[in-house]
């Protein structure tokens, strides 16, 4: 899957550069951060470096943990008049502010919720896009009707947004989450298995059949290294297709900030 997803990668990040080129698209993008979370700065660098490869503006703005209040980012909020994203998790029971679709970048507000539940959204959330992403790289652009999919996890980010996306393309949706009883579902009757629960071990690759595609959303660290939801077995080589972690599902997410900031500037 590693050479599955390299490829997404080049061919959607070169057809992003032919688009911005050839209109003319005045895109930016303003980052928030709220303290010094070690993961988020992994995040944002890769975003902002992303960004600057393409000479595109990207404005970081770093607030301090001690002090920030609600208020502050509301503020930010209501004064967005480009794309802007506020990067998760936020401290001290901060919350991101609840964005107007055309400048949710991230696609995590009411509005383009609502608007993803009607089929009109402007943009996919990241992860999202990214999950969309893969299952037609692999299983091809007209297999989504009548698709069974599986999906671990009920985030307003990944899995509540992924599963009526697929609704929305005909596909049949199982929605499992942490009160599920995993153990007594038969995988194998899904064609892809979707795991967004952020706990190591949520499933392993043992239980899994050729034929099937496995989208590991998951990021954890481990013994000082970076896995994924799916726990690999030593020994045990796969038949399934599995997204690897790192490099996989993340990379492309990334990829998609920028692919939403393009679609958003280009509306406007």
């Amino acid at each position: 899957m590693k050479a599955v997803i390299n490829t997404l990668y080049e061919a959607k990040l070169a057809e992003l550069k032919e688009k911005i080129d050839a209109e003319s698209i005045p895109v930016q993008l303003t980052i928030v951060t709220v303290g010094d979370d070690p993961a988020s700065k992994v995040y944002v660098r890769n975003k902002v470096r992303l960004f600057e490869a393409l000479e595109l503006p990207c404005h970081h703005i770093i607030l301090p943990e001690e002090g920030t209040t609600q208020a502050d980012l509301d503020g930010l909020a209501e004064k967005a008049d480009h794309p802007i994203l506020f990067q998760l998790p936020l401290p001290n029971g901060l919350e991101a502010p609840d964005l107007p679709a055309a400048v949710d970048v991230d696609g995590f507000g009411s509005e383009a919720l609502g608007q993803l539940v009607l089929g009109q959204n402007p943009v996919l959330p990241c992860t999202v896009q990214a999950a969309i992403d893969i299952v037609e790289a692999h299983c091809g652009e007209y297999s989504f009707p009548g698709l069974k999919v599986a999906i671990l996890g009920r985030s307003n980010i990944v899995g509540k947004p992924l599963a009526i996306e697929l609704i929305n393309r005909q596909s049949t949706v199982s929605s499992f989450n942490s009160r599920s009883d995993l153990a007594a579902v038969d995988w194998n009757q899904f064609d892809v298995i979707v795991v967004a629960t952020g706990f190591h071990g949520t499933l392993d690759n043992t239980q899994f059949i050729e034929g099937q595609l496995i989208i590991d959303v998951g990021i954890n660290r481990i013994d000082g290294k970076l896995v994924g939801d799916i726990k690999h077995q030593d020994g045990h080589l796969s038949a399934a297709a599995i997204t690897p972690v790192p490099g996989g599902v993340g990379r492309l997410t990334c990829l998609n900030v920028l692919g939403n900031a393009v679609k958003l500037c280009q509306s406007k």
